[in-house]
């Protein structure tokens, strides 16, 4: 594919923020065309340029230019044999020290600009959403001289016009609202939450066959879950659900000894489900499912969770819960080895 190709197939069906978006979304569309070599700073004045709104659990990475000195989002040139995809990647690495990768459902074009370059060039930028580790930026030497985490509050009030609708643009798709599930909504939100429970499931344990197919997923959630009244979902920016979880019965799927009792009482809340749609996994929507099951139950939860989900488990171990028992899964509608974990609040 060409880069030509490849570029408009990028911005096909996007739908700008602003005004200012949808007059860059034109300029591209028109002029990318027109260029021999579009991904060239070297073949012509006005090329694409690539850059990365950085977001994680701690907001979005800003870094200070080294000729500029304003705040600006990682971003530069594209090299030779780079796609924009690869750009965005090595210019938060090189700007700001960060190893960031694009949502796990795949890159996510979120913001164009048209703007000004040094040397006469214009730059036609194409902005991704990446995420990055909640750890502090540390950029080379001899990159920009500060990055750092900034709330997107204080991100848009250092922020130029350029910048600001990139900004707004992934704000929408990392700021999440977490709400019940309304009973009589059941038929509006089930298929948003079927998705968002299927497509984690694939995503999270590709080696796990599903006991049920698609529809009765489908089903199940509209006509049992959604009722139960024991749903809460995560709603973006955008107003789609993005998350979802259940508080419940929590069938045990093994036999736990008397020390395993001795852990769990009666009052202990389970997590039956907890789901979220790849593209917001390492946003810190997570956590925030997590604490608000421990506000509604404060004397402790636990849940199930199978043994080859790996990540899962060191989720759950940060925060808080032990693993008490695993089995073998015979009693699980998969028959894939389990573990039950659980957590308890530290005694004052």
């Amino acid at each position: 594919m060409t880069a030509t190709r490849e570029i408009l197939q990028i911005l096909e069906g996007h739908q700008p923020v602003d005004e200012r978006e949808r007059d860059a979304l034109s300029r591209l569309t028109s002029d990318i065309p027109l260029l021999a070599d579009p991904c060239s700073e070297v073949a012509d004045p006005s090329h694409v340029t690539a850059s990365a709104m950085v977001v994680g659990a701690r907001g979005v990475v800003l870094h200070r230019h080294k000729r500029l000195g304003i705040w600006l989002q990682p971003g530069g040139h594209i090299e030779l044999g780079e796609t924009v995809m690869e750009a965005c990647l090595r210019e938060t690495l090189e700007e700001t020290g960060l190893v960031a990768r694009h949502p796990a459902s795949g890159p996510l074009m979120v913001h164009v600009d048209v703007h000004p370059g040094p040397r006469g060039h214009t730059h036609y930028d194409i902005r991704y959403l990446l995420v990055a580790p909640p750890l502090d930026p540390m950029p080379p030497e001899g990159e920009s001289p500060d990055a750092r985490w900034f709330s997107w509050e204080e991100a848009e009030s250092l922020a130029d016009v350029g910048l600001i609708g990139g900004l707004r643009a992934a704000r929408r798709l990392c700021e999440f609202e977490i709400v019940p599930a309304r009973s009589d909504d059941a038929d509006s939100v089930a298929e948003q939450i079927a998705d968002v429970w299927l497509q984690a499931r694939r995503w999270a344990l590709p080696t796990v066959a599903n006991a049920h197919s698609d529809d009765e997923v489908r089903e199940w959630v509209r006509a049992v879950l959604v009722p139960s009244g024991a749903v809460w979902v995560a709603r973006n920016g955008l107003g789609v659900i993005v998350g979802m979880m259940t508080l419940g019965g929590g069938l045990a799927s093994g036999d736990g000894g008397d020390d395993v009792d001795d852990l769990v009482d009666g009052d202990v809340d389970w997590i039956d489900q907890l789901y979220l749609a790849p593209s917001v996994v390492g946003l810190g929507l997570g956590e925030r499912f997590v604490e608000l099951a421990k506000e509604l139950s404060p004397a402790g939860l636990q849940l199930w969770t199978f043994q080859c989900n790996a990540s899962a488990r060191r989720f759950y171990q940060r925060l808080g819960f032990l693993e008490v028992e695993t089995t073998d899964g015979a009693a699980n509608e998969e028959h894939e080895p389990d573990v039950r974990m659980v957590w308890k609040p530290r005694e004052e």
